[in-house]
């Protein structure tokens, strides 16, 4: 499986990378590096899982039906199928402005379907980053 890792830091996104594996032992890893990362007199820790609605071609390979069937696969016309693909945020900088709270920098992790979904993820990390708005 395809699984894509994006990091962003106020707004911009770092690094992205496509990596095959588990999403299990993905996430898990990601984990392990923002740990690494995270200054814990500073900042909270989070890891936060959402679900996202991303569109794909009919007609699936055995391959994309057997990985997508997992994930809430449906039909919603004679040449799209709809996924719900879990996403996981994992927030390591932080912090509390007043009632605001700001992620200043996260990594994103979710299921790789489609190059349009990609650039949704890369948009979904540099927004959570984003001094207007993010926050868990």
């Amino acid at each position: 499986m395809k699984i894509i890792v994006a990091r962003s830091r106020q707004g911009r996104v770092e690094e992205v990378e496509v990596v095959e594996g588990s999403l299990k032992e993905a996430v898990r890893s990601v984990v392990l590096k923002a740990l690494e990362a995270w200054n814990m007199e500073a900042s909270d820790f989070m890891v936060m899982r959402d679900k996202y609605a991303a569109t794909v071609k009919l007609p699936l390979t055995k391959e994309q039906y057997e990985e997508y069937s997992g994930y809430e696969l449906r039909r919603v016309s004679s040449s799209e199928a709809e996924v719900r693909v879990p996403i996981y945020i994992v927030s390591f900088d932080n912090e509390w402005r007043g009632d605001d709270y700001l992620d200043k920098e996260v990594f994103v992790v979710a299921p790789y379907v489609s190059d349009a979904q990609l650039e949704e993820m890369k948009e979904l990390a540099s927004n959570a980053t984003a001094e207007h708005g993010g926050g868990g």
